[in-house]
């Protein structure tokens, strides 16, 4: 689990930064019929660990298993965090069995984007891989958010002209969303999943917080 402290360690410098959860292990079933995401982060204000570890079903894209933590400690060391999670995701073995993700394959990753700070453009984002096209577009969707000023998105994602996904309302935890960007995909067998990054505000400066899309490929 050495990737666990290398990713894990950049997170103990952001302790005063937006939240900006970073991925610490994802893949897929071998049946290739879930898909596994964990990250962790440091909570902006607070300087509290936290970590989400959510399971969603290929086929439907919809998310099929989510829970999250907080250590409510205010100054965790980079090892420390790293043990942290890593136990606490050992303590969900039995729900990761379940759904066969007690070892989840990794699979082919299909693009790679770097985090960018600050709120992103909404003009439409295409991204070329092996598998296709990939199209993000950002949709104007009002949703009654009362704590920001700025325009409410949902998102369209396509591959190849093929729609993955299609938002006509923002669900509670998208409520005051106002910016998407690619960051990156996998695919394993007939399963793919996108990660996108969802923009919303935070303590200091916009949350960057993972949506998983999946699909079954062809």
């Amino acid at each position: 689990m050495k990737r666990f402290l290398v990713l894990l360690a950049a997170l103990c410098g952001l302790a005063h930064a937006a939240d900006s959860p970073h991925i610490v292990q994802q893949g897929f079933s071998r049946d290739a019929h879930y898909h596994l995401l964990l990250t962790a982060w440091i909570q902006d204000g607070s300087g509290f660990a936290a970590a989400a570890l959510q399971i969603t079903d290929v086929r439907r894209n919809a998310v099929a298993y989510r829970l999250q933590h907080t250590w409510k400690q205010e100054t965790v060391s980079a090892a420390r965090l790293s043990s942290l999670v890593k136990t606490w995701r050992g303590g969900q073995l039995k729900v990761l069995k379940r759904y066969g993700l007690t070892a989840p394959m990794p699979g082919q990753r299909l693009f790679n984007a770097a985090l960018q700070p600050g709120y992103p453009s909404t003009a439409p984002i295409s991204t070329l891989t092996k598998a296709g096209t990939f199209t993000l577009v950002s949709l104007p969707l009002h949703s009654g958010c009362r704590v920001s000023e700025r325009p409410t998105l949902g998102l369209a994602l396509t591959l190849g002209g093929r729609e993955l996904q299609r938002d006509t309302r923002l669900p509670a935890s998208r409520a005051c969303a106002s910016g998407y960007r690619l960051e990156t995909a996998y695919r394993s067998k007939s399963a793919l999943a996108v990660i996108v990054r969802v923009y919303s505000p935070g303590f200091e400066g916009p949350d960057a917080t993972p949506l998983v899309v999946t699909a079954e490929l062809k």
